[in-house]
């Protein structure tokens, strides 16, 4: 129905005899919708699943460990053609593992 009605078009919106413009059928057409979402179930299934997906959000930030995210040791400049990450990072990146162990 909304993409019905707010479709592009060269007349305006006439019901009744009364001609509407589209801000007038944007409003309706948005008042409707909010309507119909709050008066079913689904206005509270949308409220109750960001609920939750903020919830997960905020545990995530909570408990992660963001210490081993970032080397703090730079790669020698020598490696650093434009492919060098196929065959040196992985044993760059072993020797760093393992020197923190």
């Amino acid at each position: 129905m909304f993409l019905y009605l707010f479709r592009s078009s060269d007349r305006p919106l006439v019901v009744f005899g009364r001609s509407f413009s589209d801000r007038e059928t944007l409003l309706g057409l948005v008042l409707t919708t909010v309507v119909v979402v709050f008066m079913t179930s689904v206005g509270s299934l949308l409220t109750s699943a960001l609920t939750v997906g903020v919830a997960i959000v905020c545990l995530h930030g909570t408990f992660r460990v963001s210490d081993d995210l970032f080397l703090d040791e730079q790669e020698p400049a020598a490696n650093a053609g434009l492919l060098s990450f196929i065959g040196n990072s992985t044993s760059a990146a072993a020797s760093v593992v393992a020197g923190r162990v």
